[in-house]
């Protein structure tokens, strides 16, 4: 079984999000992804808000996904809380599913240029074969394999900039599912 995993606030999830994990889907022929959201990211600012909307994070991405049967959300780092370590997460992942899973952990560009930073990256490249994503701003030909590459375009949507618009009253259309959409304004979510 092979198993993809994208981690992230997703604050709120967006095409891009969606459409990056479509192409790993279908390029590295996964049984399987898995969107994870984090409790609190360690490189992000906003963590006070970020926590505060975790159920709700968790609800639009499992509504964004609904309908393809090889995405699915897990709610690991949620439930651990506390600052979420891709190590920790990729640790918990490989012993729930020991011995049958091949993992593929799904990081942009901007992400891998730090990598080395991050905590444990050689064990992380133990579990997990490294899959990185062109993301405006930054290329993996800045970087030192290994790693795979994902195949796409450079998509510049970044879920600040939507905050920000539905903040300032602007249209998110076209730019979320329109279930998350309407969940966001059922809920006076960003306003």
């Amino acid at each position: 079984m092979k198993i993809g995993v994208m981690g992230g606030t997703f604050d709120p999830v967006h095409i891009a999000h969606l459409a990056i994990a479509e192409l790993a889907v279908e390029q590295l022929n996964l049984n399987k992804l898995l969107f994870v959201p984090a409790w609190i990211a360690p490189h992000k600012t906003d963590r006070k808000e970020a926590t505060e909307r975790a159920c709700h994070r968790y609800e639009m991405l499992k509504l964004a996904t609904y309908d393809n049967e090889k995405i699915d959300v897990s709610d690991i780092e949620l439930n651990r809380e506390g600052t979420s370590y891709t190590i920790d997460t990729l640790e918990q992942i490989n012993e729930e599913y020991v011995g049958k899973a091949k993992l593929f952990l799904l990081i942009g560009s901007d992400n891998y240029l730090t990598f080395n930073s991050w905590r444990c990256p050689e064990r992380i490249h133990e579990l997990a074969t490294v899959v990185v994503y062109n993301r405006p701003g930054s290329s993996v030909s800045e970087v030192e394999p290994p790693f795979l590459l994902l195949e796409g375009p450079k998509m510049g949507i970044t879920s600040t900039w939507i905050r920000d618009r539905i903040s300032e009253k602007k249209s998110a259309c076209y730019f979320l599912p329109e279930v998350v959409k309407k969940y966001i304004y059922d809920n006076n979510i960003y306003m």
